[in-house]
């Protein structure tokens, strides 16, 4: 079973997620990903949040760990961390994911941004039975 990390960054009322638009649909999402061989989950969401966001973080607290269906219906655990950002510069990521290369249909685009807490109702925020935890800890 594959495992990806995940980083909830909230601060000043905003959450950092990745604006995905994929096959003409809006979404957004927690950003991370893969564990790769060799990393441990610490290692694997430093790299991929430095990737994706252009930042670097300090992990907190589990979040939320859950089983979710991958690409080929194979399943997923997803590891949701707190975390706060300690450097870099925000919207810098040089992954994969912004190579032109990468940009098509198939895979669609990928933005980050910092979307004020109290909007997470408004917009699709995957998966979102996280949407729902953040909005129950955070917008009560």
């Amino acid at each position: 079973m594959n495992k990806r990390v995940r980083a909830i960054v909230i601060e000043n009322g905003e959450i950092a997620l990745m604006k995905r638009i994929k096959e003409g649909k809006t979404y957004y999402i927690v950003p991370g990903g893969g564990v790769e061989e060799g990393e441990d989950l610490s290692q694997a969401l430093h790299r991929e949040i430095k990737e994706e966001l252009g930042i670097e973080i300090s992990i907190g607290k589990l979040f939320y760990k859950g089983e979710h269906e991958g690409p080929g219906d194979e399943m997923q655990t997803h590891y949701f961390y707190l975390c706060k950002e300690t450097g870099g510069t925000f919207g810098k990521g040089d992954g994969p994911e912004y190579d032109p290369r990468n940009q098509d249909d198939r895979n669609g685009t990928h933005e980050p941004v910092r979307l004020p807490l109290a909007q997470l109702r408004e917009v699709d925020v995957y998966p979102t039975e996280v949407r729902d935890l953040i909005v129950e800890k955070y917008l009560r």
